[in-house]
């Protein structure tokens, strides 16, 4: 289906401004644009695997449910597994492939525990009911197709061995092994996609830092990410697809030598959570009568809109969405939007006395003694216990 003048959505905006009521500057080219350009989200994705070979998906949150939801309808396409041989996770780390493989085997979920609670982070953040959802939908399409239209799934996140981790200055040291994380999960992507040159294809399943195709900083020097890597050496070869959600603002950068590092970095930056182009993009979506639907960045209201994203303190002036990504998916507005549950047993006991050991190595003695007297606990375990606990389905975080 796609979305042209004469849906019932334009219909209904017709019909009030025949009666009186007009449509708001503002929104006018952006509803134009969803006019002209606008396609149905799984449509639009099939249609740019015929053109490009990696599709990259930036879903917003890890937590988001309803990119998930989407990325399950397309698995069950079997158009889609027609064209796509690998689906790349970006939250699980490479070592952690056989627990992959073992779920996709087994269907049995306690086999991604390890791959989940063995993250960057060390702590099981990313842990979330949705990728379970979607392995499973996965693993469900590989036993019913045909061995040629069985989709892989890679996991190209750094390795991490955190049974080596022992001291804080490994600990330390390893947070800087991550500064090269984009330019190694570029070069894992390509090799298992044979350089571009044999014609296999796959989607990254990401997040915005690993997501842009071309934002440049001040001085023009491109912000190098795993997008722009491939963006910039292999041009034509991918279509970057941001999944409209909540957007990070950042307010200023925050000194402070005493917080303690992370892999996400975001403990060096004041932020908070934003509407692309002032809330345009949702007023033309709510005009459009919320229903899901895509449309590409070049030449459109939308890719115009300013920049907004993590690295908006340093970036050059007058960059846009469109220097960002390639195409955007709407799939519902923003306060409908959901935060996966954890995975069941991501918490249970087995894991808590390494989770403690790790936390002593990122947290200092310091700063736990700080945690425990807020927490109202004499000992490391029971902040452990009180603090990582298995999460229930929530609402994104609200934005301003």
């Amino acid at each position: 289906m796609r979305f042209v003048r004469g849906s019932l959505a334009w219909t209904g905006l017709l019909a009030c401004v025949a009666g009186g009521a007009r449509a708001p500057d503002e929104i006018a080219p952006l509803l134009a644009d969803l006019d002209a350009h606008g396609e149905e989200p799984v449509r639009f994705v099939l249609d740019r695997l015929k053109e490009a070979d990696l599709i990259l998906f930036d879903d917003g949150l890890h937590s988001a449910v309803e990119p998930f939801g989407f990325y399950c309808e397309l698995v069950r396409s079997p158009e889609f597994r027609r064209a796509v041989d690998v689906v790349f996770l970006e939250a699980v780390a490479a070592n952690q492939q056989p627990h992959i493989d073992a779920f996709l085997a087994s269907g049995d979920p306690e086999e991604l525990l390890p791959a989940f609670r063995n993250d960057v982070s060390g702590t099981g953040g990313i842990g979330y009911r949705s990728y379970l959802e979607l392995l499973s939908a996965i693993r469900t399409g590989n036993l019913a197709a045909p061995p040629e239209d069985r989709l892989g799934v890679v996991a190209v996140s750094n390795p991490v061995d955190w049974e080596r981790i022992t001291t804080r200055a490994e600990y330390e040291q390893f947070l800087s092994s991550l500064s090269d994380r984009d330019q190694d999960m570029y070069g894992a992507i390509l090799d298992e996609l044979d350089g571009f040159r044999s014609g296999m294809k796959g989607v990254f399943l990401t997040n915005t830092r690993h997501a842009y195709t071309g934002v440049r900083r001040a001085g023009g020097d491109f912000f190098w990410n795993t997008g722009t890597y491939f963006r910039q050496r292999h041009p034509g070869k991918t279509c970057s697809i941001r999944i409209h959600n909540v957007t990070l603002a950042i307010e200023r950068a925050v000194s402070d030598a005493s917080a303690p590092r992370t892999a996400q970095g975001l403990e060096d930056v004041q932020y908070h959570w934003a509407r692309v182009d002032g809330g345009r993009w949702d007023r033309a979506f709510a005009a459009n009568g919320n229903l899901p639907i895509a449309v590409p960045l070049a030449g459109t209201s939308f890719g115009r809109a300013p920049y907004l994203g993590n690295h908006q303190l340093e970036a050059a002036p007058a960059q846009t969405m469109a220097d960002a990504y390639d195409a955007l998916v709407f799939l519902a507005p923003l306060e409908r939007l959901r935060q996966s549950a954890s995975l069941p047993g991501l918490y249970a006991a087995d894991f808590l006395p390494e989770l403690a050991r790790r936390y002593r190595l990122m947290r200092g003695e310091d700063e736990l003694a700080a945690e425990m007297e807020t927490a109202g606990v004499e000992t490391l375990p029971e902040l452990v216990t009180r603090t990582f606990v298995e999460w229930p389905e929530s609402p994104v975080p609200a934005v301003e």
